[in-house]
């Protein structure tokens, strides 16, 4: 179901090559629902950068976002009869379409031989690994996946399965941090000797956005927590958090933005807050690119207060833009965050700690000032796109 698939890719080299045999290389990067676009879009352009020729294979967004990358080749090829429907069928004819849709890039993939997929997400486990692994067997195409979430968000026993054979399925497994690829090893089974640990890249595109500033008032210390509000992003524990801050600091004022979901309670707690004269300011809503970077650049500190996690993409946001940064220590947060002096790390679910760290960098423009550098220099050291796709061509490479 792939359009023009003789156009996935331009002619490079010689086909089916390795990089190790050539400095050039076909990469399609595969993500049905355009889960992580920002990732998707930077990786793909840090490729290509380094002369590779890459195909994003994807689904259309249904919200606005910011042009492909230059050099990068898009195909919708996800999706297309689904996503016309009304949003009650749309998920159920998204499952039907997807076996389909799979199918669709085979004549493709069989044509151009890349060097190598990488897929980001498996939306039907078990048809995914079933084609990822006829694809690898048959065509010779070696296959990556990453894994963006080592453990799910809400790890049921029957997700936690589902993680366990997504990740066993491929020879060559991505993870963000080492703490993912502990979880992966000690916790889901998977062979050692096929996870492999890449960071993920500061989101250094957001500072190309010309920023919308937030309603905020002039001068007053922000706080912000960014991003879609989900149940294990900790909003409550930052809220239990918020009225010792306000208590030390009578002005500061605490900015929530991002869509609700499956956290009503959190966001009727927040509203009511946001109503009480807190400084407390809700946005529930999709938060435009411009928005979110506005209230990125304008944040003091900007708040992580996960439950669990692996990494996050708001967090790389923040390296990229320079923003000193408070966060728990869950998953891969602390090897960022604590070890490049990005900012302070406190115990998840403790209000408390939370609230004392918030109260020390806010106080401290100095120290404010020195996070803020040490954001940015990781941002263009060791998070860097070209760092990270040099070691993203390593494991395409094996």
């Amino acid at each position: 179901m792939v359009r023009e698939p003789s156009a996935w890719v331009s002619p490079v080299g010689s086909g089916h090559a390795s990089c190790a045999e050539s400095p050039t290389m076909r990469v399609v990067v595969v993500d049905p629902r355009g889960e992580t676009r920002p990732y998707d879009d930077a990786l793909a352009a840090a490729l290509v950068a380094r002369g590779n020729d890459v195909t994003l294979v994807t689904s259309a967004p249904r919200v606005a976002q910011p042009p492909a990358p230059a050099g990068v080749h898009v195909r919708h090829a996800f999706y297309r009869v689904a996503d016309r429907l009304p949003d009650g069928a749309r998920k159920l004819a998204r499952g039907l379409e997807h076996p389909f849709d799979l199918l669709g890039l085979t004549p493709a993939l069989m044509r151009t031989r890349p060097a190598a997929v990488h897929v980001q997400w498996l939306p039907l486990g078990a048809v995914d690994r079933v084609y990822w692994r006829a694809i690898e067997a048959l065509l010779g195409i070696p296959v990556a996946y990453t894994a963006h979430d080592a453990l799910p968000n809400n790890p049921s026993a029957k997700r936690l399965r589902r993680a366990a054979k997504n990740a066993r399925a491929f020879g060559r497994v991505i993870v963000h941090s080492q703490h993912g690829r502990d979880v992966l090893v000690n916790e889901l089974g998977v062979d050692s000797a096929n996870v492999h640990v890449v960071p993920h890249g500061a989101l250094t595109a957001y500072r190309a956005v010309e920023p919308v500033a937030p309603a905020v008032p002039d001068g007053v210390p922000l706080v912000a927590m960014l991003g879609l509000l989900r149940p294990y992003k900790g909003l409550e524990i930052l809220l239990d958090a918020w009225p010792t801050v306000r208590a030390a600091l009578p002005d500061a004022h605490l900015l929530v933005a991002g869509r609700v979901l499956g956290d009503p309670d959190g966001a009727a707690r927040l509203e009511r807050m946001a109503g009480e004269g807190s400084g407390v300011i809700a946005d529930l809503r999709f938060t435009p690119t411009e928005e979110f970077v506005g209230a990125m650049v304008r944040a003091d500190v900007v708040v992580l207060p996960y439950r669990r996690i692996d990494q996050s993409g708001v967090l790389f946001a923040a390296l990229a833009l320079g923003r000193p940064l408070v966060a728990t220590r869950v998953g891969g947060f602390a090897e960022v965050v604590e070890q490049h002096g990005a900012g302070l790390v406190v115990p998840p679910e403790d209000p408390a700690a939370l609230a004392a760290a918030l109260i020390e960098v806010l106080r401290d423009p100095e120290r404010r000032e020195a996070m803020a550098a040490a954001s940015r220099a990781a941002a263009d050291g060791p998070f860097s796109w070209d760092a990270i796709a040099a070691a993203t061509e390593r494991v395409y490479a094996e």
